[in-house]
């Protein structure tokens, strides 16, 4: 949990780097021929010469139109006769428009004042320190042009992390008081399917849907689709640049590295490799020797279009090692994109099409931040979970919710965690505590991790009750759905996906909970379809209407495993399990747990046994089995000593079930094939 300024961060002492001179624009004060020398201790109070700046605008103030009329940045005479270099610490207090690349010491738009870079040219910013916006800071060129704001001399190693205020050590982009920021690229497909198998060698690539704004130069990942028992299933991006593009073909500038086939899952579910565009004409960005980060604080919603957040989200020495070899943290606070503690103030911002990329740390927080709409975003190649906000402090504390977060056909690609065998529940999307949330046509893959890790998790003492529906995780490198959790509430998970992960497509604990899986298809998972952990707390957990093939991968299609506590039934009904090598289902609860309490009701199955008791687990409290297509149901139990066992290594007897008979209910899924449309900000 991040912690509050109140006394406990000390700022640190003044040092070489925050000797620099305030140019203060508009307000300069001549002394001796020179500048008046003015000294920032990360955003304290300056004296001002002059007026005080003006009052920043109200919080519910609409996005404005960009205003080109201030005076130029490049024109001397308006920072009195001398223009900002490296050395110096600049001060906006009135309109001023980039029109030239610049460098600089660092920079703070006060309240009242604008840097706005010119539309019509390409733009390079460099700050060798902190950039804090209170009044308004835009970077909106036209489609034929770049603007960048970058941060070059970053010394990782002096990074504190804390809470709200600006730490002079802390190099990013901070957004404070009643601060603007916009940053409002040419809109582009953030990610679009490729329509047929692709092969090791190939030069073009035929996408599904149209990649609208893609233009030559523009880089792209495309992600694995290989089944789990290939070589380096969960890595085998490839990384390339367009060439050229014609219509829906999209030819490269060198040959894929690896095979990425297009997958037939089921349910009328076939999917072709991500091919996600990780170029965007905004970036903000630290470099491969330091990262930066953005922090947003402000009382007035950012506006945030198609923008790539590169070499974010700093990291530190940490206090342990693995293998006798030293590993890093990340800085607490300093992450990607960080929404802080804003509640009600960030209602109505949206964030469209940002990509970040090469991140330290978590890429997308909204912390204690409600109504954030992320639609078509993308986190690749970023440590830590990529979707997240803080959790609690420990297990018996609840995590502080953010309501009403929208995830709409967003992806977490290549999240990663060092050392990885460490990387314990690591997840692409973390489903956190609050309420009216929602993950729509999201995709994880790529995720890393060790055991619990997944592309989207529950995790335990953060209950948030999500509309979670048409997500994939797939080539996960354990999981596609991880929870642990003993839930108030039910939950529902509908038209999920998960292919090719390297454990299983769901792992369903903790102890009891009540949640509902429909219309839903697992295929090819290493581990299996489902494990069992948990039994329910009030209704029961069910597992309704969904197509399980093991596509040989596994032993079994579900699999249950240890109880923890007593519980209600949990419930497989009206599906189809296939391409297991032993059983449909197998019932492995373990002596040191609570014995198994299943029905399995109206399901049909392929080739092989239906069912199997596995003879280490102790006798089930209930097992209930009934054929798809027949009335009758069997108890399944343990064989009485010196009797052989029957078909499914178990003793039957006749039983009644609860519900009556019913078809079995296949899902037919309808998955976009791409981002949803994005646009630049209007005004």
């Amino acid at each position: 949990m991040e912690q509050w300024e109140n006394g406990r961060h000390r700022r640190p002492l003044l040092g070489r780097r925050r000797m620099l001179t305030w140019l203060a624009v508009g307000t300069v004060t001549a002394v001796g021929g020179g500048v008046a020398l003015r000294q920032s201790l990360a955003g304290a109070a300056v004296t001002e010469a002059g007026p005080p700046p003006t009052a920043a605008p109200a919080a519910s103030v609409a996005p404005a139109a960009l205003d080109e009329s201030g005076r130029k940045w490049s024109d001397a005479k308006g920072w009195g006769g001398k223009l900002p270099g490296p050395g110096s610490a600049v001060r906006i207090t009135d309109k001023v428009v980039l029109d030239a690349d610049a460098r600089v010491g660092s920079l703070l738009i006060d309240a009242g004042g604008s840097l706005v870079f010119a539309k019509d040219r390409s733009l390079t910013l460099d700050s060798a320190g902190n950039v804090e916006v209170r009044g308004t800071l835009a970077l909106a060129p036209d489609p034929a042009h770049t603007h960048t704001l970058r941060f070059p001399d970053i010394d990782e190693h002096r990074f504190q992390g804390g809470g709200m205020t600006v730490v002079d050590t802390d190099t990013g982009l901070w957004v404070t008081g009643s601060g603007y920021l916009r940053l409002d690229g040419a809109p582009r497909t953030a990610w679009v399917r490729a329509a047929a198998e692709l092969k090791a060698g190939d030069t073009t690539v035929r996408l599904a849907a149209d990649p609208e704004g893609w233009q030559a130069g523009d880089e792209l990942a495309v992600t694995p689709t290989a089944p789990p028992d290939a070589a380096d299933f969960s890595t085998s991006y490839d990384l390339v640049a367009v060439q050229r593009i014609d219509g829906r073909t999209v030819t490269l500038t060198a040959p894929l590295q690896h095979a990425h086939p297009q997958v037939s899952a089921g349910g009328g579910a076939v999917f072709g490799a991500e091919v996600l565009n990780l170029t965007r004409n905004v970036r903000v960005e630290g470099t491969e020797q330091g990262r930066a980060h953005v922090h947003l604080t402000s009382s007035r919603p950012a506006d945030l279009r198609h923008a790539a957040l590169r070499r974010v989200g700093p990291r530190a020495a940490g206090k342990e090692s693995w293998n006798g070899q030293p590993v890093t943290e990340p800085v607490l606070g300093r992450y990607g994109l960080h929404f802080h503690m804003l509640l009600d103030t960030s209602r109505g911002t949206v964030v469209e099409g940002v990509v970040v990329r090469d991140a330290g740390s978590h890429a997308f927080v909204p912390h204690n931040s409600h109504g954030i709409t992320f639609r078509g975003c993308i986190s690749h190649q970023t440590w830590e979970d990529a979707y997240w906000w803080d959790g609690p402090t420990d297990t018996r504390t609840p995590q502080i919710p953010s309501d009403d977060i929208a995830y709409l056909g967003c992806v977490a690609s290549r999240t990663v965690y060092e050392p990885n065998p460490r990387g314990y529940r690591l997840t692409g999307f973390s489903l956190g505590a609050g309420t009216g949330s929602t993950a729509r046509d999201c995709v994880a893959v790529g995720v890393q991790g060790a055991t619990g890790a997944s592309g989207y998790e529950w995790p335990e003492t953060s209950e948030g009750v999500w509309t979670f529906e048409n997500c994939l995780a797939h080539n996960n490198l354990e999981d596609g759905i991880f929870v642990w959790q003993n839930s108030e509430h039910p939950h529902t998970v509908t038209g999920f996906a998960a292919y090719h992960n390297g454990g299983w497509g769901i792992e369903h604990g903790a102890y009891l909970n009540d949640f509902g899986y429909r219309a839903s298809v697992l295929y090819g998972n290493a581990a299996g379809g489902i494990a069992v952990h948990a039994l329910g707390r009030d209704k029961g957990t069910v597992f309704d209407g969904l197509l399980v093939d093991a596509a040989g991968q596994s032993d079994y299609a579900v699999a249950t495993l240890k109880h923890q506590l007593d519980g209600e039934q949990v419930t497989l009904s009206r599906s189809r399990l296939t391409g297991y090598r032993k059983a449909g289902v197998a019932f492995r609860a373990t002596a040191d747990g609570k014995p198994d309490d299943i029905a399995v009701l109206d399901c049909e199955f392929g080739d092989g046994p239906e069912l199997w008791l596995d003879p280490d687990a102790p006798a089930p409290k209930q097992i209930l089995f009934r054929r798809a297509g027949q009335s009758g149901a069997v108890a399944l139990g343990k064989p009485a000593p010196g009797l052989a066992a029957g078909p499914w290594n178990a003793a039957t007897s006749p039983a009644t079930a609860p519900t009556p008979p019913r078809q079995v209910a296949l899902p037919a899924l309808k998955f976009t094939d791409s981002a949803p449309r994005t646009g630049r900000v209007t005004g």
